[in-house]
C-alpha cells in the first residue's frame, strides 16, 4: 500500500448465541498499524445485507475521520463486483445506493476482493461485539480480546 493511504478491512458475522448479525472493521496505515476499529450489532439480516452494511459503516467512518486516500478490502466477491461495475446506482438495495454515493465523493478509493482467510481480525471483532450496545462502537486501540490476533496479522500485513 502507498504511503499516506489507509486500508479498511471489514466483515460481517452471525452471532449464534443471539441469532443476530454483527459487523466489524479495522482501519490501518500503510505500515499495518491500526488507526481505529469498529463493531456494531445489526439484528437479523441476510448475508449480503450484513456485508453491505459493514462496507457502508466503514466508508462512513473513513469519511468522518478525514481519510481521503483509501484502499478497501472485501472478502465478498459479489459485493465488490457490484460496486466496481457501478450496478449499485440502479439497485433497490438502500445500502448499495448509499455506498455508491459515498464512493462518488471527493476522495480516492480503491476496492479489491481478498480471500476470507485475510479477514481474521475483522471477523473476530464482528463476532465479539458487545451485545447490549446499540450503535457503532469505535476503538482507537484494538480490544484486548483481539490483540494477539492483531499482532499475528500485522506480521503478515
Amino acid at each position: 500500500m502507498v504511503s499516506g493511504w489507509v486500508k479498511l478491512n471489514r466483515d460481517g458475522a452471525f452471532l449464534l448465541n443471539s441469532y443476530s448479525a454483527a459487523i466489524g472493521g479495522v482501519i490501518r496505515d500503510a505500515e499495518g498499524n491500526q488507526l481505529c476499529g469498529y463493531s456494531m450489532v445489526l439484528g437479523k439480516d441476510k448475508v449480503f445485507g450484513i456485508e453491505a452494511r459493514s462496507m457502508l459503516e466503514g466508508l462512513r467512518l473513513l469519511w468522518d475521520k478525514g481519510y481521503r486516500e483509501v484502499e478497501l478490502e472485501c472478502d465478498n466477491a459479489l459485493l465488490v463486483e457490484i460496486i466496481l461495475a457501478e450496478e449499485a446506482l440502479d439497485c433497490h438495495f438502500m445500502e448499495l445506493q448509499a455506498i455508491h454515493k459515498l464512493i462518488q465523493m471527493n476522495w480516492r478509493i480503491r476496492i479489491r476482493h481478498i480471500p476470507r482467510a485475510h479477514n481474521i481480525v475483522e471477523d473476530f471483532m464482528a463476532m465479539h461485539v458487545a451485545i447490549g450496545f446499540t450503535g457503532i462502537q469505535v476503538f482507537i486501540e484494538p480490544p484486548y480480546s483481539v490483540w494477539e490476533l492483531f499482532q499475528k496479522d500485522i506480521m503478515g500485513f
